[in-house]
């Protein structure tokens, strides 16, 4: 029985982690799907690859980082007997614009992955060279069609890659177990390269009336730098899967955060095509855990179907899954071990509804693309329109009556489309932007550089790496690298110490209450850490960790020991701090060409109950009833010197990009699903406000439990239409005083809320509070047990016009 794909979900968002699809962008269009064969404009099957750039703004001395994007595409027909052609697009702001360029040779490759050393390594989709047999037709030898780039794309070379196979190598259930029935050798998947140095490509090998999975696995010298192209890589073919009915070909391979390796495969079972099945490897691929079909949690016993199935490890430590057709839909691990899957959602669909029986065929190829831009961001990439193949009869895959019989057109578009992939957790703090504005200061000497052979991300875009890169950007001596969302080998902050070691100390902007430390360490390395933190940057005190599933509890106060990280691994927290030291154990970077002695903080996140919205989709999670309320970026919208990211905007206009297009208040409510929030006599709200429009008035409620055990309001207080604080209660407002929150500056308000009573506050820039006045209770005959939760809201309905920015929100105990 197929699964059931829904489309994309929307808030509220459900428990646990997030996998949110944000708008859908068409950055390329070709020709019409059923114009003349003669005539056609085709434009199918997207293949994206991104690489971190830094660069310096000239004009503020600070760093900008980006994702520099490519994307080729097919121009030809998917049928035999044809030129294979393609094209390309390149984006230099992570996949907001692209632009053409023509001077990209893609026609000799189609997959494309990073090496550690920070190169590009693509392989053709033919692979192979002209094979070469022994004598006794036994054994062939050829060579593998691979090229580098140490400039990011712009440009490529070959690089030598040799293997040689014997029958005995060939799986033993295949209908024949002979090499001289290799006809095709194919490139199906994303190479990557492990942690431990090993280069894995997926391949299929076409055997004629079947074809079979497997990878192709080498270990290049290490160190062998952006022009390492003259000594040959040595490749052993490892089979995967096979049957000897049944085809398996298209795959995706991922090394896990435990360093093991994922595969998963495209199998056709006669009429059951492009069924997805995973295996699982802990020895590089020489042996592979018994055969398993991939499943949705929710939908257990159900079959998952897809063609090219895409993998990709966040930065965050969250695994997702990528495929397609008839619709493109994507997935997230419910676990790190990628044998379940969850959050399953349609990401883009266009079918031919008038041919509902063969609609697998029509439209939209189902061949997805993914690229991470961020900790918990990356970008989906499909086309609207197949390519003329063998499935429409040679003809085109949008041709079939009219474009009306289509979910959206029958034009070939190129599309892709934004995703979040968010962890649970809400309060991350914005390091990288407070590091950048100076309210948040470093002090350490984890401001080494990589071999100026590596290309790193301040290698720039059609550039070969230079020992110019180490100064071209304040990158390796600000230890950028550590907040930069990058899991890539040479995108940390990298001990600068002729031992090894290194010290890495934040002061924070103020006093948290922190609650987890995200933490990679040097990518794959067995490796260890201490972790402190201070009130006062002289007292130092072990931190308390809680530790997460792979890394053993330390019997060490502060004490991490890690078997090897490929992604950020989360460690509870909870310490009253402004500062937090993590000191860096001693090991070896030569794996990617570096020092003997080194060690590095790859990334670092520290969450807080300051939610500043940092870890969010468009529409923030943990939250109920949100109404009108977006995701926003206050630098770009009004504060260009606000020192995070992101903050949530509250708008009762009649805005599709912030609302639903009809005359609603604007709100939010606190708390939302996923959030466990314990029952407390006193809470204090704190919540930093910037009205951009106040026709109404803004709105903030406390929500608290009454005696029966039901909610209600415990306080009902504002800014009226005159920036003055006021408060409601026995159904009148009263003014409270205090100085006039003006326009399109930030005021930040604390209110401290007891069952029985409750003071409003103010906090200057310097933390300071100026009491503004006692708050009665909004119904004073109604009795209290606890306080719950709170609401923001805009001032009136269906009256229009107040919009507001709201940020770091913290609602904590009294010991908090």
């Amino acid at each position: 029985m197929p699964t059931t794909i829904p489309a994309a979900a929307g808030a509220p968002w459900p428990a646990g982690p997030v996998l949110a699809a944000n708008g859908i962008y068409t950055f390329h269009s070709g020709g019409a799907g059923n114009a003349p064969d003669a005539s056609e404009v085709i434009a199918a099957q997207p293949r994206g690859f991104g690489v971190d750039v830094v660069k310096r703004d000239p004009s503020t001395g600070a760093d900008v980082q980006n994702k520099q994007i490519t994307v080729t595409y097919s121009t030809h027909r998917d049928v035999t007997n044809v030129k294979q052609t393609y094209k390309a697009f390149v984006s230099g702001d992570s996949g907001a614009t692209f632009a053409p360029d023509d001077n990209i040779g893609q026609d000799d490759f189609l997959e494309v992955g990073q090496l550690l050393d920070g190169r590009l390594l693509g392989v053709r989709f033919e692979a192979n060279t002209d094979f070469i047999f022994n004598s006794a037709k036994t054994a062939i030898t050829f060579d593998l069609i691979l090229r580098t780039s140490a400039d990011k794309g712009k440009t490529w070379v070959r690089q030598s890659a040799v293997t040689t196979i014997t029958d005995n190598d060939l799986p033993a259930n295949l209908p024949t177990r002979k090499v001289e029935s290799i006809f095709g050798v194919n490139a199906i998947g994303r190479p990557i390269q492990m942690t431990n140095g090993a280069v894995v490509l997926p391949i299929s090998f076409n055997m004629g009336a079947v074809s079979f999975q497997s990878v192709m696995v080498a270990t290049p010298p290490a160190g062998s730098g952006s022009s390492g192209t003259s000594a040959p890589w040595v490749f052993t073919m490892r089979p995967v899967t096979s049957h000897g009915t049944y085809s398996f070909g298209e795959s995706a391979v991922v090394e896990r955060q435990d360093g093991a390796l994922l595969a998963v495969a495209r199998g056709d079972y006669g009429s059951m095509t492009s069924k997805l099945s995973y295996k699982v490897s802990t020895d590089l691929g020489q042996t592979w855990s018994p055969f398993a079909d991939v499943t949705f949690d929710d939908q257990p016993g159900c079959a998952v179907y897809g063609v090219s199935p895409r993998l990709a490890l966040m930065p965050n430590g969250l695994l997702v899954l990528s495929s397609g057709r008839p619709d493109n839909w994507m997935a997230i691990s419910t676990d790190p071990s990628g044998t379940k899957w969850t959050q399953e959602q349609t990401t883009y669909r266009n079918r031919n509804n008038a041919t509902a029986s063969t609609n697998w065929w029509w439209g939209s190829s189902g061949y997805t693309s993914l690229v991470t831009t961020g900790a918990n961001k990356l970008v989906q990439f499909t086309d609207n329109c197949a390519a003329p193949n063998a499935k429409t009869g040679g003809s085109n895959g949008c041709k079939s009556n009219t474009s009306a019989d289509y979910d959206r057109t029958n034009v070939y578009r190129l599309v892709n489309r934004q995703i979040s992939t968010l962890t649970p957790d809400l309060g991350k703090i914005d390091l990288v932007t407070k590091l950048r504005r100076g309210t948040v200061k470093l002090t350490t000497d984890m401001t080494g550089a990589p071999p100026a052979t590596a290309v790193t991300p301040p290698t720039p875009y059609g550039q070969a790496p230079s020992a110019d890169d180490a100064t071209r950007t304040n990158y390796w001596s600000k230890a950028e690298g550590a907040t930069d969302g990058s899991s890539a080998f040479w995108s940390g902050a990298l001990s600068g110490a002729g031992d090894g070691t290194g010290t890495y100390q934040l002061e924070l902007d103020r006093t948290y209450t922190l609650t987890k430390l995200g933490l990679a360490l040097l990518p794959g390395a067995r490796t260890g850490a201490r972790v402190e933190t201070s009130a006062d940057g002289a007292t130092w005190t072990p931190a308390t960790l809680d530790y997460p599933t792979g890394v053993p509890a330390s019997s060490t106060p502060g004490r991490i020991d890690t078997p090897g990280d490929r992604a950020l691994r989360y460690y509870g927290l909870n310490a009253t701090a402004r500062f937090v030291r993590i000191t860096t154990d001693a090991t070896t970077c030569a794996v990617a060409g570096g020092p003997d002695k080194c060690s590095m903080i790859n990334e670092l996140e520290l969450y807080s109950t300051v939610n500043s919205f940092e870890n969010d989709a468009a529409t923030p999670h943990g939250m109920s009833d949100v109404t009108c309320a977006r995701l926003t970026q206050p630098a770009g919208t009004g504060d260009p010197s606000h020192d995070s990211q992101y903050a949530i905007r509250i708008k009762d206009q009649i805005d599709p990009g912030n609302c639903d297009g009809a005359n609603k208040k604007a709100g939010f409510t606190y708390p939302g699903p996923g959030v466990n929030l314990p029952a407390e006599t006193t809470r204090t709200l704190q919540a930093g406000i910037y009205p951009v429009s106040n026709v109404n008035g803004l709105l903030v409620d406390i929500f608290g439990k009454r005696a029966d055990g039901g909610t209600g309001t415990v306080y009902h207080l504002g800014i009226n239409n005159a920036g003055r604080w006021i408060v409601h209660s026995g159904g009148v407002w009263t003014g409270l005083g205090g100085a006039v929150v003006g326009l399109k500056t930030w005021t930040t308000l604390k209110v401290v809320a007891t069952t029985t009573g409750a003071t409003l506050y103010t906090v200057g820039a310097d933390g300071q509070s100026t009491r503004i006045g006692t708050l009665p209770q909004e119904d004073a005959t109604t009795s209290f047990s606890a306080i719950t939760g709170y609401a923001f809201t805009s001032g009136s309905s269906p009256r229009t016009g107040d919009e507001a920015v709201i940020d770091d929100i913290s609602f904590d105990r009294p010991d908090a």
